[in-house]
């Protein structure tokens, strides 16, 4: 088949989009697909086959995003000579323009995921944006969605929005899946990484690191996550608290940790090299914990999972079948609780490597090759010419 995948995320940008779409592009073409990535244009990208970018501007409100000229001709003019069968777009932005005016003027079907729960980001728009949204985001979606054969949720939280809109069209929930194959090395030589990592940012073998992997942005709740580490340190000096990732709140966490007096013991890494530097990243911690209600299907939970990480959460719908708690970690309905069970799993060397365990175990059902089985069912379903 002869697939297309639309996103306004892509290398070198990081984030879960990405992974996602990297996974789809690779493991397609190992099975003998042709899968072909529209994006757009980046200083810092390099020259990849299969991957086609068009001009692009810095989103004003995040300067880390860019925003595709989505009307450009030699698009429908590459996609043609393509021959696409199917396209499947992971935006609602400038790169879904461009697969709407592809698809009508080459009657091509499309289906899309929808990664993001709008509900949880609306303070993000511009203030007339947020009073439209709040009254209109039924009609909006089902809008821009109209033409969609089929929409992708990766977990049951958007399903449940999209059944809240009344959208009409077909739903499936397919989990996300990445190549966990680097995330379950044990070997001696990320043993060394994990260990010369620790060194690097001066945490010593008796620190109790908890790790937090993402965006540093209001919708991760990261306050909260500091808040909760505070109660930590507290009741264990040993804790250290790693924050992996950046984005548009890294300055004003930075000062949050100086005023609630733990800057010493929080540990800002900025962006790390997916995979090596985040699995190191990962080896080099005892717990994974999230403050986030804003997760439709976390990669990053995945991850840390693979790595044999128990996992702190507050309870929500995205993640009900990733973390079972007291098998591989805890939900916590009140997230200024979190502490609790986290002071729990890390007092607890065997309670925390039986969690880690089962922690490893579960991930093994969001594996990339599932994840790959669903979507050629879908694909094989909508596309114009099926297997």
């Amino acid at each position: 088949m002869n697939i297309a995948l639309f996103t306004d995320s892509y290398t070198p940008q990081v984030n879960g989009v990405v992974t996602v779409v990297r996974a789809l592009k690779t493991e397609l073409e190992k099975r003998g697909h042709n899968a072909y990535v529209f994006t757009v244009w980046h200083p810092n990208a390099t020259e990849e086959d299969g991957v086609f970018r068009v001009k692009s501007f810095r989103f004003p409100y995040e300067p880390q995003h860019r925003v595709g000229f989505f009307f450009e001709p030699q698009l429908v003019r590459q996609a043609k000579e393509l021959k696409l069968d199917i396209i499947h777009t992971h935006t609602e932005f400038s790169l879904m323009l461009a697969a709407r005016s592809i698809r009508h003027k080459l009657k091509i079907p499309s289906i899309h995921t929808l990664h993001t729960h709008y509900p949880d980001y609306l303070y993000y728009s511009p203030w007339l944006l947020r009073l439209y949204f709040r009254n209109n985001m039924d009609k909006y979606f089902n809008f821009i969605l109209r033409s969609q054969r089929c929409v992708i949720a990766p977990s049951q939280k958007n399903k449940i929005f999209l059944g809240q809109i009344k959208f009409k069209k077909p739903v499936k929930v397919i989990p996300n899946g990445i190549d966990l194959s680097y995330f379950y090395q044990t070997n001696a030589e990320l043993a060394k990484a994990a260990h010369e990592f620790r060194a690097k940012f001066n945490l010593t073998p008796e620190n109790k690191v908890i790790v937090f992997v993402g965006r540093l942005g209001t919708e991760k709740n990261l306050n909260v996550l500091l808040d909760n580490f505070k109660m930590i340190h507290q009741n264990m000096n040993e804790a250290r608290l790693l924050l992996v990732g950046d984005g548009p709140d890294h300055r004003e966490l930075v000062l949050y940790a100086q005023q609630l007096g733990i800057f010493n013991t929080v540990v800002f890494t900025g962006f790390l090299r997916w995979p090596d530097e985040i699995k190191t990243a990962y080896k080099a911690s005892d717990l994974f914990m999230s403050a986030s209600h804003s997760e439709v299907h976390p990669v990053t939970f995945i991850e840390a999972m693979a790595a044999g990480l128990p996992i702190v959460a507050p309870d929500d719908v995205s993640i009900t079948d990733m973390v079972l708690p007291g098998e591989n970690g805890w939900t916590v309905q009140d997230d200024r609780e979190l502490w609790v069970r986290a002071l729990e799993i890390l007092n607890d060397k065997a309670l925390r490597s039986a969690m880690g365990k089962k922690s490893e175990v579960i991930s093994k059902k969001y594996s990339v090759e599932k994840f790959i089985d669903s979507m050629l069912d879908v694909y094989k379903e909508y596309a114009k010419h099926p297997l």
